[in-house]
Order: C-alpha cells, then structure tokens, then sequence
C-alpha cells in the first residue's frame, strides 16, 4: 500500500531529460549517436519511470473541445481517443469545438469529430489529409483498421423523434475505409432497424466504449428511455453488436448495469457469447460495471454478474465508485477502480483492486491500492509493462473544498500525473509524479508492440479547482500524446 508522495518532476527538467534517451528498445536498451569507428552505442533504459517519459505534440487547425460539466459541475474530459493500425501508425479522435451560442446565451456542446492521422512516431502524419465527420457530437471508441477506423460517435436521430427535451441524439458506428465513409448506421431509434426495443431509446450522451473482436464490433453506450417507452426517462446501458456487413439479424440490447459508470470492454476469444446463440462464435465483451443499489460493484460478463464489492457508498443516481481498467490476465480478470468506501468520509477516492477467475470469482481482494486522505485520485488507469507488471497511471489532487453537501465531488489543486508500477496483487513497486501528462477519463491507454505505452491528452494543466457549467475549447489547438517506455 502507498501512503508517502515523492515531489514532482519539473516538466521542463522532464523533457530535456527525455530528449537525450530515445524510446527504449523490448530488451531495455536504446541506441543512440554514432560511435567514431560506426558502430551505434547501447545506452540503459533510466531507471526512474519520469525519465522514460516523453510527449509528442500534434497542433490541429481547430479548436478543440476538451472538457465539459461532470456530475454536479466537476471538470471531467471530452474524450480524445487514439488507436494503432496494425502497420504501426495511429488514428487521433478528437471533438471539434462549437463556438455558437444557444438561444440563452449557453455554450452549445461540441459538434464535428475530426481523425487525425499520426505516423509510427506519432508526429502528423505527412500528405494525408484529416477525415472531419461534419455533423458527429461526440467521441466515443475508435477502433484502427489497415484501411481506415469505425468511429462510436452520436448523430441527429434519423427516425421518428422520441427526445425528451434534452437533445435529440442516437448513437451512431461509422465506418471509413480508404478515406471514403462505408456506412453509418444509428443503433438506436426507430431507424436502427434492431430489435423493437431499440427504437424508442436515445442518448443525449453516450460515454462509450468500442471493440473489434476480429469479426463483430460490441459497442457499449448510455441510453435514455424517450416517448413511448415502457420506462421513459429512466437513464441505463446498452451493448451492441454488429458485424461489418451490418447483418440480417437484429440485435437485441443487453441491459447489464442500468447506469453507465464508463465499463471497459475487452474481447475474450476463451469465453463463448453470452447474448444471442445467433453468434455462438463472438468473443464475449466483459467489463465492470457500477451498480447503483443495492450498495454494490459488480463485475459484469454480459447477462452473467458477480459480485465484487459490497462496499461502495450509493445513492439514487449516484455511485462513489469509477472505473479504472479491466485486464485479461493468465487465469482470469484483474479490475481497478476509484472507491469511496462503504462512507463518504471527505477523503476522496482511493485505489481498490481486485482478481477474478475465469469464472468471475474473486480470488484475491478486493484490496486498497492506496489510502491517501485528503487526496482525489483521478482517471485512473492500469495496462500491462511487460510479462508480470502493471503501469499505472492517474491524476492526483489535492482536495480543498467540496461543492455540495453530500461530498461526491471533490475540487482542488492539481498535482500532477502518477506514474507508478504495480504487481498482480496490487503492490506498488514504484512511484514517481511528473507534469504535463494528464491522462483522460474513459480513454485506456495503448500498449504498442514494443511494450511501450501511450495515451492521448488535450490540455497539460487542469483545473480541478472549480465546477465548469460549459464545454470548454478556446485556446487548446494541440493534441498531445504521451509516451512511457517499456524496460526491462
């Protein structure tokens, strides 16, 4: 368990530092420079995390959006998303700010979703053009293909409208291949052309996840009971399927968790489909989902729950617990999220873990990562560095006031991004803070190849000292992109 907290790493000292040691080699070497004679010249990896970190910039033409209000107006991320095509170049989602005013004076929310493409390097990819979905509202999963990307964004619903007032939106996949768009296709609404369950569904947000099995897409989403369904205005999830032919058969929606509090999805070839024997050969899409009563997380294998923790403070629309990451791992599952605890004690969140079988049970845990008062961990996120460690990467804040009287929001100061290895029983190897690399809610960081790890983010410097009521975007016209890398 970590309690003490090093100083952060100046980002300026950081970055001369990184500069000097390009990316690290699987073997926990890099080369560097020219000998006199020719020969190249093995440098070690360094040994502290903060020093193998580097970040990449990627100005863009617009603004973006990159934060918007959370629950009772905490600062949370307009999701940037990044995906590795299988030759080793990248895709960057991001949303385009909306400058336009509502009739009120509001900020409206943002509109356009534009890829960009990044090279092996992750610079701007060179003579290739950006591909801007002109009329998409949000980001949402991005998966990379040889040939382009399927996009999870939200569009206008095509259909018969059903919204309740607070905005008249469906969840979309889009596909592009060689620059050309192959399909769009509204998954919810009457013009889905699912099962009739789907069609008096919207989402005024979706906060999603998309994944590729190798032959069917899952998407994961928020959806909204609108007019004329059997539980109108009644907020729940929704898990997809399609093929990348669009099918003949229709989908029925799964209804895993009632509330989406951001489950991970991962296609697991060892499991067999649990949602329709239409697909008996479909990996199944696990994930953890929050439960908002009875008091409890659940880690959800589609229609199959088990039961995690039953230590999670919870009331009517509200959950203390966020997820963190969900890793297939020899065996089974190793889930990750941020907890409250059984009461909210105006401490923040804190780190729990906990292992699974293959079978759901646990078998380890769950345990306290961390216990740290007085200190928010935010956007929290776990992969795996190399065969028997974790990375884990999060924000850390130090809490200074609470909006409401209730504590579930927690404002304060920034401190920065944790770095910090961690093993399979939740022990922290290693922890440093270094600056300017913030991670992003929903955004999983991407494991490469070579073992390195990367993440996308906006802007380098957040504010968590006061509630926001709009989407903001002036000013922020580069992308960035974070890069650790992996050593033995």
């Amino acid at each position: 368990m970590r309690s003490a907290r090093p100083a952060a790493v100046p980002w300026g000292l950081l970055l001369s530092v990184v500069t000097a040691h390009p990316a690290c080699s699987s073997r926990g070497v890099t080369i560097i420079g020219l000998l006199p004679d020719g020969a190249v010249a093995p440098v070690p990896c360094p040994a502290a995390l903060a020093e193998r970190l580097s970040v990449t910039d990627i100005p863009v033409d617009k603004s973006i959006a990159w934060q918007k209000p959370g629950y009772d107006g905490f600062p949370y991320d307009e999701r940037v998303a990044l995906a590795v095509q299988p030759n080793g170049q990248a895709l960057l989602a991001w949303s385009e700010f909306n400058p336009t005013k509502a009739a009120d004076g509001s900020q409206q929310p943002p509109l356009g979703v534009h890829v960009t493409p990044l090279d092996s390097a992750f610079a701007r990819r060179a003579g290739t053009s950006e591909t801007i979905l002109a009329t998409a509202r949000e980001v949402s999963g991005l998966v990379a293909h040889d040939d382009g990307f399927a996009l999870l964004t939200r569009d206008l619903n095509p259909g018969t409208p059903i919204d309740l007032g607070d905005g008249d939106t469906v969840a979309f996949l889009v596909r592009y291949q060689n620059g050309q768009q192959t399909f769009s296709v509204p998954l919810t609404g009457s013009a889905s052309g699912d099962a009739a369950e789907t069609f008096t569904l919207y989402s005024p947000f979706l906060e999603g996840q998309l994944v590729w099995s190798g032959s069917a897409y899952g998407a994961y989403f928020v959806v909204k009971g609108g007019q004329g369904d059997s539980r109108q205005g009644f907020w729940r999830d929704a898990l997809v399927f399609r093929d990348p032919f669009l099918g003949m058969t229709p989908w029925n929606i799964v209804h895993g968790c009632e509330n989406n509090n951001s489950l991970r999805l991962i296609a697991d070839p060892a499991k067999a489909n649990l949602v329709s024997a239409a697909w008996p050969t479909l990996p199944e899409m696990t994930g953890l989902c929050v439960q908002q009563a009875p008091q409890s997380l659940k880690f959800t294998a589609m229609e199959a729950d088990r039961l995690v923790s039953d230590q999670e403070v919870e009331w009517a629309g509200y959950s203390g617990a966020r997820m963190g990451s969900l890793l297939k791992i020899s065996g089974g599952y190793l889930v990750v999220w941020l907890s409250l605890g059984a009461a909210i004690d105006q401490s923040g969140h804190d780190i729990r873990m906990a292992r699974l079988d293959s079978n759901f049970q646990v078998v380890m845990g769950p345990s306290w990562v961390t216990r740290t008062p007085g200190r928010e961990e935010w956007n929290l996120h776990v992969v795996p560095y190399g065969s028997d460690r974790f990375l884990m990467v999060y924000g850390d804040i130090a809490i200074t006031s609470s909006p409401g009287g209730d504590y579930a929001v927690y404002l304060g100061d920034y401190v920065g991004t944790h770095l910090a290895l961690v093993d399979v029983d939740g022990d922290v190897i290693s922890d440093e803070i270094v600056s300017g690399a913030p991670t992003t809610a929903n955004a999983e960081p991407v494991v490469l190849p070579n073992q390195d790890v990367v993440w996308p983010f906006v802007n380098p410097s957040p504010d968590y000292t006061r509630t926001v009521t709009a989407v903001n975007g002036p000013g922020q016209t580069t992308l960035h992109v974070a890069r650790v890398r992996y050593c033995q």
